[in-house]
């Protein structure tokens, strides 16, 4: 009877014991933390940097402007007349402006003037204007100005004509015009022609 009592305890303490949950290895029944925020980027405390100030207006002069090719303003340049011709040897028309000695020498030999008056080409230059070959009296050539800009001369020339009410001979004509102005630092020429009815 002993025997058989300790037997039933036995089996009630294994009872017990089985009524238990089995937990792992290690866990000690403990809530685990929650994982820390990440760190926030710092924040620079520096002042922000003061604006840059407009740069001042310019009190001078302004700049002086860069050259666009326009040419300046004309002068009027001086005009010395060797002489005008009504008659001549020169039957062409010609606008000529000659630079030196030996053209100078050809065309007083085409126009058959006399004796040749003598220019320094090392300062000046010779104009020299024909109307050609025309039929009767009243016409004449003339160079009427001579204007300068930037090393061009400008050269206007006027020719004229008998009105129909004039009387005049019906001889041959040739009118010729030779001028001097001044040749220093002129690089090149352009003529300007125009014509007007002269009176009788």
């Amino acid at each position: 009877m002993p025997s058989r009592i300790f037997s039933l305890a036995a089996m009630v303490s294994l009872a017990a014991c089985g009524s238990g949950s089995i937990r792992p290895a290690g866990d000690t029944g403990t809530i685990a933390p929650a994982p820390s925020p990440a760190p926030s980027p710092p924040v620079d405390l520096d002042p922000a940097p003061a604006p840059t100030p407009a740069p001042e207006a310019p009190t001078g002069p302004p700049a002086a402007r860069a050259d666009t090719g326009t040419p300046g303003p004309a002068s009027d340049v001086e005009i010395r007349r060797i002489g005008r011709w009504i008659s001549s040897r020169i039957e062409g028309t010609r606008r000529l402006v000659i630079r030196d000695p030996d053209n100078w020498s050809r065309f007083w030999a085409e126009l058959g003037a006399g004796i040749r008056p003598e220019v320094d080409f090392t300062r000046d230059l010779v104009i020299a204007v024909a109307s050609g070959q025309r039929k009767g009296g009243g016409h004449d050539i003339v160079v009427q100005r001579v204007s300068r800009s930037d090393g061009q001369l400008r050269i206007k020339v006027l020719e004229t004509s008998p009105g129909p009410e004039c009387m005049t001979t019906a001889a041959l004509t040739q009118p010729v015009d030779v001028v001097v102005v001044s040749g220093q630092g002129v690089t090149g020429w352009s003529f300007l022609d125009s014509t007007a009815i002269g009176g009788c």
